[in-house]
């Protein structure tokens, strides 16, 4: 008797293959999605350092020779901060912000924020940066805000302290 060969796939060995390559490209898109807030959270932080640093130089710049004192409103100088750095080139930088302490025993005290709430991403991306930003808050110095002592810990904006 004659051997009778196949030629093809057959439905059901199609079918396993297109199941499969389903399952490994939705476990592709999840680990991408975390990398994507990975990298998200790793650049507000870095912004935020970036700015504290700029706002410092600017604080020593224009510092008063007598009294010791900054001579400037930190309000004010939202902007001129910003140009020292060459903040044109940081994404969303109208979602960073600086905020003094005006009274209490803080006063005087002043922090870098970024609006996590007013950047333009989705909710679940909003979620997953505020996770990864909880989870290192500690290691990189990140508050819940001014006259707060806590940790970062899923709030609407991240602080850093300035000064």
């Amino acid at each position: 008797m004659k051997s009778m060969k196949r030629k093809g796939f057959t439905l059901v060995e199609l079918l396993i293959v297109i199941v499969v390559i389903g399952i490994l490209s939705s476990m592709m898109m999840m680990s991408s999605t975390e990398a994507v807030t990975s990298a998200r959270a790793s650049n507000i932080v870095s912004n935020l350092r970036n700015l504290k640093t700029a706002a410092l130089a600017y604080y020593t710049d224009h510092l008063d020779a007598v009294t010791g004192s900054p001579n400037w409103d930190i309000a004010k100088s939202h902007d001129e901060i910003f140009q020292y750095l060459g903040a044109t080139n940081i994404p969303d930088a109208g979602d960073y912000q600086f905020e003094t302490i005006t009274t209490g025993a803080g006063q005087g005290e002043w922090y870098v924020y970024y609006a996590i709430e007013s950047a333009s991403i989705t909710a679940t991306e909003k979620n997953g940066i505020k996770t990864k930003l909880a989870g290192r808050a500690k290691s990189v110095g990140l508050c819940a805000g001014p006259n707060s002592d806590d940790s970062y810990t899923n709030g609407n904006k991240v602080s850093m302290f300035v000064r």
